[in-house]
């Protein structure tokens, strides 16, 4: 018994050694990969003196307030996606080890991304429909972004969501195309009305 104890403190010490070192220098590296893969990012203001916000000309297609927090949501979900990078190592290891030794910790950012989702569908719903409809001619994924909280919502029932390598992965490509979808938006709202000749 004494022996079983031991080797379990040995391995878990082992485990979060190697969550603080290797395992982090692996989630950076796939991070770093997955947005590679993206074409779209955020667009930026310019380097120069006279640079100014590229979203200040978007107020004649959509108001303002839920512009910002389009921005907001596509930032704040960027991030919980950039957690996954760990939950997802981590959880192959928990599935590989004796699942109580490795701490995967995937509820809080699945809460959050869950959380993001229905602020931002919140806000949609609040904007008047002929707006909408004129944003869904634009790429307003509000649809798409139904359908990936309900997918979220579902797989939150199984009882092993937090610690599946195979439910975390769709969580995080799930976000991950929502953070696409928003970013894509956003980058047409700017193009539409900074460009009049595009």
């Amino acid at each position: 018994m004494i022996v079983e104890i031991t080797l379990l403190v040995a391995a878990g010490l082992g485990n979060l050694a190697w969550d603080l070192t290797g395992r982090r220098v692996s989630a950076r590296a796939r991070r770093r990969a997955r947005r590679d893969r993206r074409r779209e990012s955020l667009p930026l203001p310019a380097a120069d003196d006279h640079a100014r916000d590229p979203f200040d000309v978007v107020a004649g297609l959509a108001p303002e307030p839920f512009v910002a927090c389009t921005r907001v949501t596509a930032e704040e979900l960027d991030r919980v996606v950039d957690h996954f990078d760990l939950i997802l190592l981590r959880a192959e290891a928990g599935e590989s080890m004796v699942g109580d030794i490795v701490y995967i910790g995937a509820e809080a950012p699945r809460e959050r991304g869950r959380e993001l989702l229905d602020a931002w569908l919140l806000a949609v719903a609040e904007l008047p429909g002929d707006v909408v409809e004129r944003l869904r001619d634009l790429g307003l994924p509000d649809l798409a972004l139904a359908d990936t909280r309900e997918r979220e919502r579902a797989r939150n029932y199984w009882p092993n969501a937090h610690t599946s390598t195979m439910h975390l992965e769709a969580t995080a490509t799930d976000l991950e195309g929502a953070v696409v979808l928003l970013v894509a938006f956003l980058r047409t709202l700017t193009a539409v009305t900074g460009d009049p000749y595009r």
